[in-house]
């Protein structure tokens, strides 16, 4: 790969990878309707161009893997054979291959060439013959590798469930049954299609040998393309669940909108200089400072706007995932998207592009059940997924809801006693949905990172942990007989956070505002006990509290001072924060803790105040699972 442009090869890995990630959601909808004109274009040329760019780079894998694959789509195109599941599944082996390459190209390594036997299939399906090997979706649980008869077997943890315990106790609480490998069953142009073809297939240098030849691809110059170099060997390298960019691209209004903004701020720079002399009026200072206020908000927004990114940017990689494990499973299911377009911060979209995937995965391998099963339950064969993305104010609501067999909370509870992981009295008091959220309790399963197999439950702790590392929250509902949703709360942006700012002692805490709903003196002759809990009636309802000041050990102003309850959410369920004092609500810019308070339970990040005041920023749900474990040894959820 050396001698290429580091730009080039960017413009090339941005704009081939948008391809791409439409190429995945594009053949499932083809998928459906196999005789879509425009989809079989629309696929025809994301082959021809992506094989255009990889010819202009010389990634000779590439360009051979996706000239098999348009002259397939261009059969196609021209009526000259049919779509069948088999030359479906090659399609998306082939997609797989090429978003495999991407990555070593991105590593800067020369792609590995596609296995033989994909390409003899891909050119048997281009004669209209039936392949010698037919190329099957890849395993959707893939086994784990034998261990080496000397390797040492740590001894098992009493407190804790194995693999294959808790795949199992999934497949139980959703009804399931263990899957068993089956058998997976002319517009007129401008121009003639030969002709086309021909065209491409200049532009896209498939020209005679050694010639140099102008090759246009969207987003480079013309350019001079050298005759072929061999490449140089190099590993293979695994293609991962999200790649982080760098890179964003930005619409040109925008970036004319802050530089306008740019400009006013030096103005009013400016003039506040000048207000320095001895001339200056109180009146002349605040008129100025507002305008400030007024710009830097507006300058805000507008770099806020710039880092916004849809969702559909990780939503558009799923209906071809459910596929493709549905269909390693013997089950079948379509995939709805809803609120693609809803826009949240890019380092959010790449954040979550793991713990969704393992959402999606997990619905369909332990929640949608096999055709049979479902027309047992007088249900469809095809099962349901939907993905669903909504703002409500500065938050995002995203859910994964399948409409599969549903959780059994009852079973959940007498698993969970029965592992030692929680006490009998305690798990007797919780409700049916406080029993749902125990599969993201910390030892619950026995894995310690999220798992890259097909549903297997695991490491669910580890996807809340996830969520919350980005002051959001997780929680689950399911109905037996009727599919489960599990619902992500997230910030749009990681950024900036509208917080209310209080005190307690002498201590300065910022509290995520979205999440306040109340706030309200406390009277201390209504307290009272529940549970170990202190409480308090609050609107005809019974209030659990939780005392910041025993929570971060910081020193009281006195016992005559006055307190207030600041009513918050937290996973579904409303709390009371006992405060000092409640100052101001407040924009506050987050910043990472540092290392001696990192990790810390209950703690989200921290700010420094207008005053120069550093403030703890309060995680909701981590504070309630500590005060809880405080109380009782358990978390509540």
């Amino acid at each position: 790969m050396s001698g290429i442009d580091d730009d080039i090869r960017a413009d090339f890995l941005t704009e081939a990878g948008e391809l791409l990630d439409r190429l995945g959601e594009q053949l499932v909808d083809l998928e459906r309707t196999p005789d879509d004109r425009e989809l079989l274009n629309a696929v025809f040329r994301a082959f021809h161009t992506v094989k255009g760019g990889a010819g202009f780079l010389n990634l000779t894998a590439m360009v051979a893997l996706c000239h098999i694959a348009e002259e397939v789509f261009g059969m196609l195109r021209a009526g000259q054979r049919q779509m069948t599941p088999e030359l479906m599944d090659a399609t998306m082996q082939s997609l797989d291959q090429l978003v495999s390459m991407m990555a070593e190209v991105a590593a800067g390594n020369e792609p590995t060439p596609a296995p033989e036997a994909l390409l003899a299939a891909l050119r048997a399906h281009a004669k209209n013959e039936s392949p010698a090997v037919v190329v099957t979706p890849k395993a959707a649980t893939p086994k784990p590798k034998a261990r080496k008869p000397a390797e040492a077997v740590p001894a098992a943890d009493p407190n804790t469930i194995s693999d294959d315990e808790f795949e199992a106790l999934l497949d139980e609480l959703h009804g399931a049954v263990p899957a068993k490998a089956i058998s997976a069953a002319p517009v007129a142009d401008a121009i003639s299609e030969d002709e086309f073809e021909k065209l491409l297939d200049l532009y896209h240098g498939n020209g005679a040998p050694g010639a140099a030849i102008p090759v246009v691809v969207q987003g480079f110059d013309s350019v001079k393309m050298a005759p072929d170099a061999k490449p140089a060997p190099a590993a293979k390298v695994e293609a991962s669940t999200s790649t982080a960019e760098t890179t964003v691209r930005v619409d040109t209004i925008r970036l004319d909108q802050m530089m306008n903004l740019v400009g006013e701020l030096v103005l009013v720079r400016n003039r506040l200089k000048t207000l320095r002399g001895k001339h200056a009026t109180a009146e002349a200072f605040a008129k100025s400072v507002g305008e400030l206020d007024h710009i830097t908000r507006s300058l805000q927004d507008a770099v806020m706007k710039i880092r916004m990114q849809p969702i559909k940017k990780v939503f558009s990689k799923f209906p071809k995932l459910a596929r493709d494990v549905a269909r390693g499973l013997g089950k079948q299911v379509d995939v709805e998207l809803i609120g693609e377009d809803t826009d949240l911060d890019k380092n959010l979209v790449e954040a979550l592009a793991d713990p969704l995937v393992h959402m999606v995965r997990n619905s369909v391998d332990h929640g949608i059940e096999l055709p049979a099963a479902r027309a047992a339950a007088g249900k469809p064969a095809t099962g349901k997924l939907v993905l669903a993305a909504v703002a409500q104010g500065d938050h995002i609501l995203i859910s994964v809801r399948d409409d599969g067999a549903g959780i059994d909370p009852e079973k959940l509870r007498k698993k969970v006693v029965e592992k030692g992981l929680m006490d009998a009295a305690l798990a007797a008091r919780l409700t049916s949905d406080e029993c749902l959220q125990l599969v993201f309790m910390a030892g619950f399963s026995t894995k310690e990172q999220v798992s890259d197999l097909s549903g297997r439950g695991v490491g669910m702790d580890v996807v809340k942990s996830k969520i919350v590392a980005l002051n959001g929250s997780v929680s689950i509902e399911s109905k037996i007989g009727q599919g489960s949703c599990v619902k992500l709360r997230v910030p749009l942006t990681l950024a900036i956070l509208p917080a209310l700012m209080v005190a307690v002692g002498k201590r300065l805490l910022a509290l995520p505002l979205a999440d306040v709903f109340d706030v309200f003196a406390l009277d201390e002759t209504r307290l009272r006990r529940l549970d170990q809990w202190q409480a308090v009636l609050y609107r005809n309802s019974t209030l659990r509290l939780i005392d910041l000041q025993q929570w971060s050990n910081a020193e009281g102003p006195g016992s005559d001072s006055p307190r207030h309850v600041v009513v918050a959410q937290a996973n579904g369920e409303r709390y009371g924060f006992i405060v000092h004092t409640v100052k101001a609500r407040e924009e506050v810019v987050i910043k990472p803790l540092g290392l001696g308070l990192r990790g810390l339970a209950g703690l989200a990040g921290a700010t420094v105040t207008g005053e120069g005041r550093v403030a703890l920023i309060v995680d909701f749900p981590g504070l309630v699972r500590a005060w809880s474990t405080r109380l009782h040894g358990t978390p509540v959820f």
